[in-house]
């Protein structure tokens, strides 16, 4: 990408401005202090606007979600997502390693049923997860910055489906 913020990547489709706005609220997510929390925090939002995901973790069925949010395996599993998306926001300038990072997560979640639809959650999670969690410091840009950034998760994701099914 050039020092144009509005040029996009021709593999991404992202913006300068875009990527900035993904490093920036990173930086604030994954600060070592807060990562757990925030981790949990995601989960609890996923939760919360998804109900039917905790269908998807045999050890939360049936309990509330302050029981699950204080679950010893719930952070745990926030942990994990954590590292994955910071590989992903380090990796927003090569694509090529952004794409095979995302088609490893994409493999070890279809083999346990969650695939493209339940990635697509998260473009709706994540952006009320940014606000949950920076605040004021959330901004307009940040938000549809990370939904881009999901897209082409999901768009990995779904390709990887139909590689496993062909």
């Amino acid at each position: 990408m050039t020092e144009n913020n509005n040029t996009k990547d021709p593999d991404t489709g992202l913006t300068e401005a875009e990527v900035c706005a993904v490093e920036d609220s990173w930086s604030m997510l994954y600060r070592k202090e807060h990562r757990k929390e925030n981790g949990v925090k995601l989960f609890v939002s996923l939760f919360t606007l998804y109900p039917s995901a905790l269908e998807m973790f045999p050890q939360f069925r049936g309990s509330s979600l302050e029981k699950i949010a204080q679950h010893p395996k719930l952070p745990a599993h926030g942990m994990s997502v954590m590292y994955a998306l910071a590989s992903y926001v380090d990796n927003l300038h090569d694509s090529e390693l952004l794409v095979e990072l995302v088609k490893k997560t994409a493999v070890s979640h279809i083999g346990r049923g969650v695939g493209s639809r339940e990635f697509k959650w998260l473009k709706e999670v994540v952006p009320s997860w940014l606000e949950t969690v920076l605040e004021d410091e959330c901004t307009p840009l940040m938000k549809t910055s990370w939904v881009k950034l999901l897209n082409i998760v999901v768009a990995v994701v779904s390709g990887e489906e139909q590689n496993m099914k062909s």
